[in-house]
């Protein structure tokens, strides 16, 4: 198994230059502009807050109702295989 090395001073200075280099890129890239830059201003694109709430409440009905049918049927079925009428009298 390799020892791990200690950084050399060559290498921390490569990383410093790199990291100079990265920051000076995003600083560039947020002045002119990140890359929704092209969109129009008042638009914030086909999904948004007011789409994702009915879409969510929509599978959550759909969700209730389904439920509710399928306790409805047990029920049913619960009361059919176990009837309370008694005729032996």
């Amino acid at each position: 198994m390799d020892p791990i090395e200690p950084p050399t001073a060559e290498s921390v200075d490569e990383l410093r230059l790199r990291l100079k280099s990265m920051r000076r890129l995003m600083k560039d890239r947020n002045g002119s502009g990140d890359f929704d830059s092209g969109r129009r201003p008042g638009s914030a694109g086909v999904i948004d807050g007011n789409f994702l709430s009915v879409t969510f409440s929509a599978a959550l009905v759909i969700i209730i109702t389904v439920s509710i049918y399928a306790f409805y049927n047990l029920y049913v079925a619960v009361m059919k295989k176990f009837t309370h009428v008694h005729d032996e009298l």
